[in-house]
């Protein structure tokens, strides 16, 4: 548990976020999925909304969306680690840890959205 203590809090709080969000996105049965579409679903205004969907593909996309949305957490954190050489604001450092998390968000549903087009239209 050396390690763990060396860890600044940033990577403490991704890693955690990280095992939560994971483990959340399959307890949750597609709710934190469902729920990230909503930010994003501007993107994709020219598409059915989620409320429309139906088939069998639905459940486990919005159920893969919640769980790979965790790596987003990673994603920030690394991203914290090198914008932190380069600034100290934490309203800077902040933002981009958002930022990435609602473009993670994005780039996942329009993968989903991409791979099931088929089956929207």
């Amino acid at each position: 548990m050396v390690f763990w203590k060396n860890w600044s809090f940033n990577i403490k709080f991704s890693l955690i976020a990280f095992f939560i969000t994971a483990i959340l996105g399959l307890v949750s049965m597609g709710a934190l999925g469902g729920l990230l579409y909503y930010p994003v679903s501007f993107l994709f205004g020219s598409y059915p909304t989620l409320d429309d969907w139906s088939g069998d593909w639905v459940w486990p996309s919005v159920i893969m969306v919640g769980m790979l949305w965790s790596f987003g957490f990673v994603f920030g954190a690394v991203a914290w680690y090198y914008i932190q050489k380069i600034t100290q604001s934490k309203v800077m450092l902040i933002a981009a840890y958002l930022l990435i998390l609602w473009l993670w968000a994005a780039l996942l549903w329009c993968w989903m959205i991409k791979v099931n087009l088929d089956q929207l239209t």
